[in-house]
């Protein structure tokens, strides 16, 4: 059962964001959708308002964010500070003395004349470059040219990089008898890289988190995070989840694992819970043995209405129900309707839009191209029962050529095989952001099709642009695809369990590789584990999360 009054909290960096420090696009808008529907959820990271707003402000986060670590709670719309706890009142010379002594470059993080500033030396450039590439165009970025200087201003927070201080040093500097607190890591970018930070002894991503609670009134607080500057924050939670790259010590405390960062683990998390799952009777199977019986039925009663309609023409020819110079899937759709339906009712009112089929198990949607098209639908239709998206996919087609005057057959082709998947897949990445949802089922329905092309019987050339019609003439099989494991069942026979694109190209052959592993790595099917030279190395998840 969903926590519908769950605060939901996520670390970015290594969490939240990808390996190149990004929201993807299906992430903000899953984010952004839940958030609409009244599900609450903020974020926690070391970032300041501006370069995490950058990267989040697709979400649009409506709540209080937790920046600095814990140091600043500031309006998630608009970065205005509602809570800071800073180091104005605590002596910073010594920290000053110490790393002009140990030759230390930090950056300092302060409020000057109301503006909140990253501030560094000009003259250590170079040990806080990874810092400044990442900022580029970051307006509020500080050269300073002495240590004084550095240091002005209202000063909340310091982080040192690939620091040199000894242990005995940093406990006696940053203790906190002298009102300090402070945390190590090493970047979830950059894994040989050393991060110090140091904050007010009252600052920290649980305190921030209490102060969330106190002000938003949750039932339950749930935190996601993926380094050890997360661990406070998931004391102080109710429950707490590690992404599958997290450090191992933020997994042995962690209440569960989730997916990667790099699979929208976390809106796909908040997603699966905050769901309510409409009553569906899912298949046994992932591939089913069609009702042969009943698709011939269908596809009588697909071809009277034809003829009915072809004979209210007055010129005798194809009109638009059939297929000729309209859409030529209008045969397809009308028989798999008829199919599907099963003497259920055809075009329900959903909301602002018609469902093709309404049955006890749900609206179910014949689509024969155009996914994008779903997305507003999707949106409507989910939120109100179980949805299948039924995708004709024309495995064997065979090809009849036509006089386009009075219908006489003029040359008739084999069947020909089609082992191409990319156009499916191409269609699922179009509705990316809704095939986690539980309530979304997707069925590839195979068919035997016969195409007639109409054609001049003298050039043996067509007169008009789509002058074909496609008839479907037997249902295969029928995939469906419920969870994520069943996303499994598209791959080719034979390919191991650990594999490179180039390697998986071979077994797919003409099924775009990369395009399949979007969807297959979104879906948590299969999971990136390392590289072998510049190849990411891709793995079959046996034990993925459902």
């Amino acid at each position: 059962m969903p926590y519908k009054n769950t605060l939901y909290i996520s670390d970015l960096d290594g969490t939240l964001l990808t390996n190149k420090s990004g929201l993807k696009d299906r992430a903000a808008q899953m984010l952004k959708r839940l958030s609409e529907n009244g599900v609450m959820f903020t974020y926690a990271t070391a970032r300041r308002f501006d370069s995490a707003n950058f990267r989040m402000n697709k979400a649009e986060i409506k709540l209080p964010v937790i920046l600095m670590n814990g140091a600043i709670i500031a309006d998630g719309k608009t970065g205005e500070v509602i809570s800071l706890n800073g180091l104005d009142n605590t002596d910073l010379s010594e920290i000053k003395k110490a790393a002009e002594q140990y030759g230390e470059a930090p950056i300092v993080f302060s409020f000057i004349d109301g503006i909140m500033r990253a501030s560094y030396l000009e003259s250590k450039k170079s040990r806080v470059k990874s810092f400044l590439d990442d900022r580029k165009g970051d307006k509020t970025i500080r050269s300073c040219s002495s240590y004084d200087e550095l240091f002005k201003g209202n000063v909340h927070y310091l982080t040192f990089l690939n620091p040199s201080f000894p242990d005995e040093v940093k406990k006696v500097l940053f203790c906190a008898e002298k009102g300090f607190a402070y945390t190590e890591y090493y970047d979830c970018y950059r894994k040989n890289e050393l991060w110090l930070e140091v904050f007010s002894v009252s600052a920290s991503k649980a305190n921030a988190v209490k102060k969330l609670r106190e002000m938003l009134n949750p039932d339950e607080v749930v935190v996601f995070g993926d380094n050890l500057n997360d661990l406070s924050m998931f004391e102080a939670a109710d429950r707490a989840y590690a992404v599958s790259n997290a450090a191992e010590i933020l997994k042995e405390t962690a209440d569960g694992v989730i997916g990667s960062n790099e699979q929208i683990s976390v809106p796909k998390f908040i997603e699966a819970e905050q769901t309510s799952i409409f009553e569906y009777s899912p298949r046994e199977n992932v591939i089913n043995e069609p009702d042969a019986a009943r698709f011939e039925k269908a596809a009588a009663k697909s071809a009277e209405s034809a003829k009915k309609k072809t004979e209210k023409n007055k010129e005798g020819k194809a009109n638009a129900e059939t297929g000729i110079g309209t859409l030529n899937e209008k045969r397809i759709h009308s028989v798999l309707k008829n199919y599907f339906s099963n003497d259920y009712d055809q075009e329900a009112k959903i909301g602002s839009f018609y469902a093709d089929i309404v049955t006890e198990n749900g609206i179910f949607e014949i689509q024969t191209g155009n996914f994008g098209k779903l997305n507003k639908k999707l949106e409507i239709m989910l939120s109100v029962c179980h949805v299948t998206v039924v995708y004709p996919y024309e495995k064997r087609t065979r090809v009849i050529s036509a006089d386009d005057a009075n219908g006489e057959l003029l040359r008739e082709g084999r069947f020909r095989y089609n082992n191409s998947l990319t156009e499916f897949f191409l269609e699922l990445y179009r509705i990316k952001s809704f095939l986690t949802n539980p309530n979304l089922t997707i069925c590839i329905a195979e068919l035997d099709v016969e195409r007639v092309n109409y054609v001049s019987k003298n050039t043996g050339k067509r007169r008009k642009k789509g002058a074909f019609t496609k008839t479907p003439l037997a249902l295969r099989r029928e995939i469906y695809l419920e969870k994520p494991s069943d996303y499994l069942v598209l791959l080719p026979e034979g390919v191991p369990k650990e594999f490179t694109v180039k390697e998986l190209q071979k077994y797919t052959k003409t099924t775009d590789a990369k395009l399949m592993l979007e969807i297959l790595l979104y879906m948590g099917a299969v999971d990136k584990i390392g590289k072998n030279g510049n190849a990411e190395i891709y793995k079959i998840e046996s034990n993925m999360y459902q």
